[in-house]
């Protein structure tokens, strides 16, 4: 399964009702049974770091567009590390 990360800005979600609010509940980060959005990082500069798990990038690009997401970058993953596993994507 390929994995992708945007960086990029979501209007509000600065804000951590609106950020909970808006990926809380699953349908919200469920795309599909084969697509996930895996992970959101709200960082401090106002940026916004989402990954998604999808067999087609186009899913995640819906994704993008239906939450307002202003994509600066858009790339699919190649190698992890995390916490000492290290996998290739």
């Amino acid at each position: 399964m390929a994995r992708f990360i945007a960086i990029g800005k979501v209007s509000g979600w600065d804000n951590l009702e609106k950020f909970t609010a808006d990926l809380k509940s699953t349908e919200k980060w469920r795309l599909d049974p084969r697509s996930t959005i895996t992970t959101v990082y709200a960082l401090a500069d106002g940026r916004v770091i989402a990954e998604c798990h999808t067999p087609e990038k186009a899913e995640f690009e819906t994704w993008l567009k239906k939450v307002g997401f202003e994509v600066e970058s858009l790339t699919q993953m190649k190698h992890i590390a995390k916490a000492g596993d290290i996998w290739k994507c």
